[in-house]
């Protein structure tokens, strides 16, 4: 009796661990199963998101103050379209320009006047191209065009300023500076590469050439009763923008799946 009980023991043990094999290997087969689906959908043409942000670095003009730069920082929301190898992107993004000081020769002496910020919502549109590589397709690279329209900006304290500058023989003397004119165009051109994450989304990582087609900013400065200079601004430079691209199609089929 005690080995009928010992066998039927075992038998016990022996299904029910067989059966976790059996769930086990199913699960698995699921989870693979539904991996390839995302990563097929990640793939396939369609809209997506793309949150990100960056920088730009641009250079001062002057070549005796090489270490001096305007940088931006930005950030945003975009929404795009894929369709094979080709991508049009839009949205909205933050724009900050931050303006090294200005240095002006006045009677042989060079004065600096502190830098501006100038705060901008922008309206992007990104024309991409890119191709996959490797034998799952899981890196694409590829390059871009972007265009952007400063659609309203924050620098009502920067339009009008006035203050004193002091003179290495430690005179202080008057100044005015004013916002004259202003374009809200300018554009970056690149190489971008997009990796693919959890088989479903991609991570994006550019590197850019900001250029305008003229300055962005002219100011006229005023030193006392001197005659006014013009003094130009350019949101140009090297660039860097991290980001994701988030399929819309993936995510549609991860919430039918749970309900």
């Amino acid at each position: 009796m005690k080995v009928f009980y010992l066998l039927l023991l075992s038998f016990g043990i022996v299904s029910y661990s067989f059966a976790q094999v059996q769930t086990n290997s199913v699960k698995k087969a699921s989870r693979i199963v539904k991996s390839e689906d995302f990563r097929s959908l990640s793939d396939d043409s369609g809209y997506y998101l793309f949150p990100h942000f960056g920088m730009r670095y641009g250079p001062y003009i002057k070549d005796q103050y090489s270490g001096i730069q305007d940088l931006s920082l930005y950030y945003g929301l975009g929404f795009g379209f894929r369709r094979q190898n080709l991508s049009l992107e839009s949205g909205l993004s933050f724009f900050h320009h931050d303006s090294s000081p200005y240095y002006v020769e006045v009677t042989g002496d060079f004065l600096g006047i502190s830098g501006s910020g100038s705060p901008n919502l922008v309206l992007p549109f990104t024309f991409r191209y890119d191709i996959p590589t490797g034998a799952r397709g899981n890196i694409r690279v590829g390059a871009f065009l972007n265009s952007n329209v400063s659609v309203f900006g924050f620098e009502s304290d920067v339009k009008n300023r006035s203050g004193q500058i002091l003179t290495r023989e430690g005179e202080l003397v008057d100044y005015t500076l004013d916002l004259v004119r202003k374009s809200p165009f300018f554009f970056k051109t690149g190489i971008h590469s997009r990796i693919r994450v959890f088989n479903s989304a991609f991570l994006n990582f550019e590197l850019g050439q900001f250029f305008t087609l003229g300055p962005n900013r002219i100011y006229e400065l005023r030193i006392e009763n001197n005659p006014p200079i013009r003094l130009s601004r350019s949101w140009e430079g090297f660039s860097w923008t991290f980001g994701g691209i988030l399929p819309l199609t993936v995510f549609e089929e991860k919430l039918r799946k749970k309900e």
